[in-house]
């Protein structure tokens, strides 16, 4: 299908959704998906990192003095349910990812209703900077192309630490690296040729780790390093406009 033209990520979701239609995919509805996701096995120190560093940016005065706070997402071409329904979908602030359409009577799955390209993830990267929250976006989409003057943004580009362990994620380490922020190549389970592809091409500032969150690891040193120095930067910035 992708050698035909296809969008890998709309190739293999339209795949999915004829096995389930023929009976092969058992988990034929959203529901069903997101109860599967309980399987999922994600990486050590996976998502007990994300209250961790919330409960360290809380406990440092500077920080707290000045309001700031830790929001996590997870932009993915997977698959958006699935993500939700594992261990660590409640604890991110939103998860934007590729979503099937469901028959509003039987609740079974008819099709794809969106999916996420490797330059749709700079969509979500956008509306986070814009301050557009994830319902409003799946609501008015194009609301992302609102004109907003930079000091006007939520979230600059340059406080952002982007994760990434594969080619889908390009074109958001470009964006992030570009204006500023903190792009980390990772080494997954499944992807650590490509990990280090990312770290060769210059499209990481940092990196390549391995998948290990956990207190202690060169990974998690390196997250809070990062969350540290950005941090003092907002600080610093905060204090100097009150004072001015």
């Amino acid at each position: 299908m992708v050698e035909a033209g296809w969008d890998p990520p709309l190739a293999y979701m339209t795949m999915i959704v004829e096995l389930m239609k023929a009976g092969k995919i058992k988990q034929d509805t959203n529901k069903k998906l997101s109860e599967l996701g309980k399987a999922v096995r994600p990486y050590d120190g996976v998502p007990n990192f994300i209250a961790e560093l919330k409960t360290s940016i809380r406990e440092n005065r500077d920080f707290a003095d000045a309001g700031i706070n830790l929001e996590s997402y997870i932009i993915s071409s997977g698959i958006e349910d699935l993500i939700k329904g594992s261990n660590m979908g409640r604890h991110f602030t939103d998860i934007f990812a590729g979503r099937f359409a469901e028959d509003p009577r039987s609740g079974q799955i008819t099709s794809v209703k969106s999916s996420v390209t490797f330059t749709e993830k700079t969509k979500f990267l956008y509306a986070i900077n814009k301050g557009i929250s994830g319902p409003e976006l799946r609501r008015q989409p194009y609301r992302v192309n609102d004109a907003i003057a930079k000091e006007e943004r939520r979230v600059a580009f340059e406080y952002m630490v982007y994760l990434g362990d594969g080619p889908s994620d390009i074109p958001c380490l470009s964006a992030v690296k570009s204006l500023g922020g903190n792009c980390i190549s990772i080494v997954g389970r499944d992807t650590v040729n490509k990990g280090y592809e990312l770290a060769r091409g210059k499209r990481t500032t940092v990196g390549p780790y391995t998948s290990n969150y956990r207190k202690g690891s060169d990974l998690r040193l390196m997250l809070d390093t990062i969350i540290n120095k950005v941090g003092y930067q907002i600080a610093a910035r905060k204090k100097e406009s009150k004072v001015l």
